[in-house]
């Protein structure tokens, strides 16, 4: 049974609900749905709801959220699709008319190489004392996939330049996510905000700090249970952001990473299945806020 929980949050629930129904969509975009990139958004959810083949094949949260995406999304579109063949990297770049927004959205981990990059964990110099996960950079990076964001991202601000931007993922999606927003914090003056789910470590120390003291980019964190993918890398890696955790039973906010120092550990977070995307869906719908 849903509840409607009291909670001191700066992002509304119907935005993270937004946002993680574009993040499940994204694993099976391309993959199960032949469509043509820079279509609206309705278009893209009336072809799936109607193809009873591939409606009946999903699983009821992603139903859940092609329902409710065909509800809100009026005037979106999907403004590009880049997949990346040599990293498995795929992102989709989406506009909303209706809530004026810039989404960018990553996929998370599903194939060989996506392990790969997730496993690599040596650490790459992004700056000064800033060091980050060299698996998380390198496919964020090759053959260019972050400049073809910024170009992106630049040509549709000089279009509609009052329009809010989200950057989001689960998973490796998550890492993605959260490494691509502190990069556009740097790159342009507009606000990043950063909703991920299920995110590893990103980077160490001093890149928690820059993170922090960047007045343009803000990062919501959600974990779910005991996600053992939220424990990992361990070892000189910190977590960034605002953490929402969510469970079966309630719903908690940790500001400025204040939550418990066991709460992340590999002996705390064990469960394979708190993992799932779909999950972390009918958990924050229980406690939305």
């Amino acid at each position: 049974m849903e509840s409607k929980c009291k909670i001191d949050c700066d992002i509304s629930y119907d935005i993270v609900s937004d946002l993680l129904g574009l993040t499940m969509l994204v694993y099976d975009y391309g993959k199960k749905f032949t469509i043509n990139p820079k279509q609206t958004i309705e278009s893209f959810i009336s072809t799936v709801s109607q193809n009873t083949d591939i409606f009946a094949n999903l699983s009821e949260p992603r139903k859940e959220v092609i329902k409710h995406l065909a509800r809100t999304s009026a005037h979106g579109k999907v403004v590009n699709f880049i997949s990346e063949k040599e990293s498995d990297l795929q992102v989709g770049i989406t506009t909303s008319e209706l809530n004026k927004r810039i989404s960018i959205v990553f996929r998370g981990s599903e194939s060989r190489a996506d392990w790969y990059h997730d496993l690599k964990i040596i650490k790459h110099n992004l700056e000064d004392d800033v060091f980050v996960h060299k698996g998380f950079y390198d496919q964020l990076h090759t053959n260019g996939v972050y400049q073809k964001i910024l170009t992106l991202l630049k040509v549709l601000l000089n279009a509609v330049p009052h329009y809010s931007i989200y950057v989001c993922g689960h998973s490796l999606g998550a890492a993605l996510s959260t490494l691509c927003g502190y990069e556009l914090s740097r790159d342009i003056p507009n606000k990043i905000t950063v909703v991920n789910f299920a995110s590893p470590r990103v980077g160490n120390i001093g890149f928690r700090e820059k993170c922090n003291k960047k007045s343009n980019l803000c990062i919501y964190r959600i974990t779910n249970d005991k996600d053992i993918v939220t424990a990992a890398p361990f070892i000189n890696y910190k977590h960034v952001g605002t953490n929402i955790h969510v469970s079966d039973k309630d719903i908690k906010i940790y500001k400025d990473c204040s939550y418990p120092w066991w709460m992340y550990s590999v002996w705390n977070c064990w469960r394979v299945g708190d993992h799932d995307v779909d999950l972390y869906y009918t958990r924050l719908k229980k406690h939305r806020w």
